[in-house]
């Protein structure tokens, strides 16, 4: 088998909504000035990727998590993504997730899915409730690196995995794979060096993709 492993992004690419960090903002109610300049000075390089999350999540401080999780837990998956990945298992590849997303919809979504890997970004929890911390495990502009961990401690190559995002923080990932396919894009430069760009919004495409390259 060439490719032995399969690697996806997880917001916007198994699961329907973009940002699990900008949900939770909107369902609470705090998607306001403060949340959209965070985002904003972000963007323009005046804040670190650690600050703009840090700032975001000390803003749930104290909420409880039972609430942040029946938001996220509300998110739907792409359409045919738990009947391509499942059939992605039979055929005996590993499975992974690297998301910047949130830990408490990622680890969901690694148990019901069956995913062999999970890395994502972490909220911590005491006694019910949101601390207002969080734990950077995958930041802006690294998933690249993270790949090439993650493989690593699969014990394939990056060459033998295919990775599969949507956005500008999928581009490092998917030049460090073997295979890139991209969902749903808006991203010209994922786009660009994506092997395969699928516009439908149907996992049955990356599913019928990758079977004809394994």
């Amino acid at each position: 088998m060439k490719y032995k492993m399969v690697v996806f992004d997880m917001d916007g690419t198994l699961t329907r909504h973009v940002s699990s960090w900008q949900l939770v903002h909107e369902k609470l109610g705090l998607w306001d000035d403060d949340a959209s300049r965070y985002q904003e000075q972000f963007l323009k390089g005046k804040i670190s990727y650690k600050k703009f999350c840090e700032l975001d999540a000390i803003r749930w401080q104290g909420i409880p998590v039972k609430k942040v999780e029946k938001i996220l837990h509300a998110i739907k998956y792409t359409r045919n993504a738990v009947k391509a990945t499942r059939q992605l298992q039979a055929l005996g590849l590993k499975l992974a997730i690297i998301s910047t997303g949130l830990d408490i919809l990622a680890n969901k979504v690694k148990k019901e899915l069956g995913i062999d890997y999970c890395v994502s970004n972490k909220l911590f929890v005491h006694r019910g409730k949101l601390t207002g911390k969080v734990k950077i495990a995958v930041s802006h502009g690294e998933k690249g690196k993270m790949f090439r961990k993650l493989v690593k401690q699969a014990g394939i190559m990056p060459q033998e995995a295919i990775f599969v995002g949507d956005s500008a923080t999928d581009v490092p990932a998917a030049r460090a794979a073997g295979y890139a396919i991209a969902f749903n894009t808006a991203n010209r430069e994922l786009e660009r060096i994506a092997d395969h760009v699928c516009k439908t919004g149907d996992f049955r495409e990356v599913l019928s993709v990758i079977k004809s390259k394994i």
